[in-house]
């Protein structure tokens, strides 16, 4: 099997769907999400979240066997990527994962290895 050498759709067709391509903003926003959830201790933190919403950092530590000083660092790098949103209870902080998108992205990804 060889690429092809030339374009076998109408020149109609490569402009119609090149009018469709995603804005370079919103790939760059897109590759960063993505890059944030490239972790694998990222990727155990959100696992955890899924499990049990509203964790603090100690919490978490214990669940994916890191350092609260790792933890804290790979919280603000999520949150700066809105993986995960805060709560504050007088001193204490709770973090959970920022809305239902991270979730089903994570879950495709889970089905799609399974398979």
């Amino acid at each position: 099997m060889s690429d092809c050498d030339s374009v076998d759709l109408p020149q109609e067709e490569i402009e119609k769907l090149k009018a469709q391509r995603l804005n370079a903003e919103d790939t760059l926003v897109m590759s960063e999400f993505f890059k944030a959830l490239s972790d694998p201790s990222r990727l155990n933190i959100v696992h955890v979240l899924l499990l049990h919403q509203w964790l603090c950092v100690s919490d978490i530590a214990s669940l994916v066997d890191l350092s609260r000083s790792a933890v804290s660092h790979q919280l603000a790098y999520m949150r700066v990527n809105k993986l995960v949103r805060i709560k504050r209870d007088g001193r204490k902080v709770f973090y959970a994962l920022n809305d239902s998108h991270v979730e089903s992205v994570f879950a495709l990804a889970l089905s799609h290895i399974k398979e």
